[in-house]
């Protein structure tokens, strides 16, 4: 049984490491430049509808891996990092398309690559170490 509870605080990290990973403190400056946005003219909060939309989108991912967890019976931290790894593997490797057939910045596929693969490690092993504890 999916463990609503580990999916929203699972959901809830993921939002918040992003806020940090697009912060100006760590990749936000780096991201803006890379998509050919003045970092001192971009706006410096969100509208309520991109941050609930955010949320959302975390929240349909969290579901989604929760899912395959129960489905392959997945309850110890290490499986569950494998499985949030190979999640992260495949949505990224279909992402790389657009870095090779659209010029998308390889340098901003990799900021958004490596934000994923925190979040779908970070998703995986508190679903599963949750689940673990049931």
């Amino acid at each position: 049984m999916i463990n609503y509870l580990a999916v929203g605080v699972a959901a809830l990290l993921a939002f918040l490491i992003g806020g940090l990973w697009y912060s100006p403190l760590l990749f936000g400056t780096a991201s803006l430049t890379l998509r050919g946005v003045d970092p001192a003219s971009a706006p410096t909060t969100m509208h309520a509808a991109e941050v609930a939309g955010e949320f959302a989108r975390w929240l349909l991912i969290v579901l989604i891996v929760a899912h395959l967890l129960l489905r392959l019976s997945i309850n110890s931290f290490a499986s569950g990092v494998q499985v949030g790894f190979w999640v992260w593997v495949a949505i990224y490797a279909a992402l790389a398309g657009s870095v090779l057939h659209e010029g998308y910045p390889w340098r901003l596929y990799a900021i958004h690559a490596a934000d994923g693969l925190i979040k779908l490690l970070v998703i995986s092993t508190v679903l599963s170490i949750w689940q673990a504890h049931e």
